[in-house]
């Protein structure tokens, strides 16, 4: 859903809330995003997840440790959040781990599962893996 089908959405239940009370009511939704490191073998993997407005800080996840965080996403439509990704001797890699118009339907918890060839997320009951951006 685009941006501005979303602004077109939050308007009218805004006016049907206002309309039926005197109450003003603003759709929001509480996200957790959970990092998983299942790496192959042993391999500690470093992550620094960032957003437009928060840095969420360097942190080194042991085999199997998760890193998580929380956040209202936007009703604008434009919470974003990014991650990179290193263990070993291999390069950076990056990825989008929250993008509220892509993901906002499909997960209120998304849980990701770090593998070497790109991320992976529960979706559905079934874990749908990614390509490193």
């Amino acid at each position: 859903m685009s941006v501005f089908s979303r602004s077109i959405l939050l308007l009218c239940i805004l006016t049907v809330a206002s309309a039926s009370s005197n109450v003003l009511f603003i759709p929001s939704q509480h996200t957790i995003v959970t990092i998983n490191n299942t790496l192959v073998g042993n391999e500690d993997l470093k992550i620094h997840c960032k957003s437009k407005e928060d840095d969420l800080g360097v942190h080194v996840l042991k085999k199997h440790e998760t890193f998580h965080w929380g956040f209202w996403i936007s009703v604008f439509g434009n919470t974003q959040f990014f991650c990179s990704f290193q263990w070993g001797k291999s390069p950076s890699q990056y990825y989008d781990m929250y993008i509220e118009n892509r993901d906002w339907l499909t997960c209120e918890s998304c849980n990701w599962y770090i593998k070497e060839n790109g991320p992976c997320r529960t979706e559905y009951d079934h874990l749908q893996c990614y390509h490193w951006n």
